[in-house]
């Protein structure tokens, strides 16, 4: 069952007794207890009835060979075999960390890794009973940025054991036409963006980093060639410039009050300037990412320059018409 702090330390000042022969009892230990309580500043303090629960739960769960020496009038301990394991000991916050690392791994890892995290953390939950679960509905905190794309178990698997040890990866890729071909990756990064995975690897092919979806990567093979961790490729990863696309410089816009909030917190570049007048200077962005925000605010949002730029928007959307 789950542990309060306060009662493995009971349980670990029990067992340090034991083993140094002490023969501690009921009395003697309520008032050790109160001693810690004052000079250690611990929430140990309690009476008999919780010594006698603390020697049950030592012999029914921690296989303690427990004996009472009726001459000492104490415990002891029948061999001097038995080690008593103490349970992790995590404060709130660092359970309250582990809690929530698990709900979000739950959303946007895929098997069987999500898997290892939740039971890492039920594992922990079983030694520890913070307080905060008494009242928090932990069904209630929801990731609805989760992962969307199907992806395969073991492939996911391998290029995460691939990153997490440096080793090269060969993988079978199918880019946007859907053509496949066959690349020996090293995997220096693995990126969560907008709702699918990533990794930014040095591709062995093309000679120079490269970012692969994960979902189109149609079979992986953990080889043994061995990698050093590139600094820059792993700086490279940032909003501004993760997926590589060509930037267009200095872009303006002009936008309603209520998308530059929107603007506020998803910029298109980190370095943008709102302006009084509505207006939004973007140092660089790729069209890629600029038109489909701009057509997702249906008119509040319009593009101001670069002048060819503009045309070429005003044409896609001319196309866009034709065929309504």
């Amino acid at each position: 069952m789950p542990l309060h702090k306060s009662q493995i330390h009971r349980l670990m000042r029990i067992a340090a007794l034991l083993k140094e022969n002490r023969y501690p009892n009921s009395e003697t230990l309520v008032k050790e207890f109160r001693r810690i309580a004052v000079e250690e500043d611990l929430e140990i303090d309690c009476g008999k009835k919780t010594i006698l629960r603390d020697m049950k739960v030592l012999e029914k769960e921690f296989h303690c060979p427990l004996g009472f020496d009726r001459s000492r009038n104490g415990y002891y301990l029948k061999h001097h075999g038995w080690d008593f394991i103490a349970p992790a000991l995590l404060d709130e916050n660092e359970m309250l960390a582990a809690v929530i690392g698990a709900r979000i791994a739950e959303e946007i890892f895929p098997a069987p890794l999500k898997n290892k995290i939740r039971n890492a953390v039920d594992s922990l939950l079983q030694n520890n009973n913070p307080d905060f679960l008494d009242t928090a509905n932990m069904e209630g905190l929801n990731i609805l940025s989760g992962l969307y794309s199907d992806l395969e178990p073991n492939i996911f698997m391998i290029l995460f054991q691939g990153w997490q040890s440096n080793h090269c990866v060969k993988i079978s890729y199918a880019d946007w036409k859907n053509e496949l071909t066959e690349r020996i990756i090293e995997p220096h990064t693995l990126v969560f963006f907008n709702n699918s995975w990533y990794t930014k690897a040095f591709c062995h092919l093309k000679k120079q980093p490269r970012t692969f979806a994960l979902r189109r990567i149609k079979s992986a093979e953990l080889m043994k060639n061995i990698f050093d961790p590139d600094k820059e490729i792993i700086a490279s990863v940032n909003p501004d410039d993760f997926l590589g696309f060509e930037k267009i410089k200095n872009v303006k816009l002009r936008a309603a009050s209520f998308v530059l909030d929107r603007l506020k917190s998803s910029p298109l570049h980190s370095e943008q300037v709102i302006h009084g007048d509505g207006t939004v200077d973007i140092p660089e962005v790729a069209k890629e990412v600029l038109f489909p925000f701009v057509l997702s605010q249906e008119g509040f949002a319009v593009l101001l320059e670069p002048a060819e730029l503009k045309d070429e928007f005003k044409s896609k959307l001319k196309k866009m018409l034709a065929d309504y």
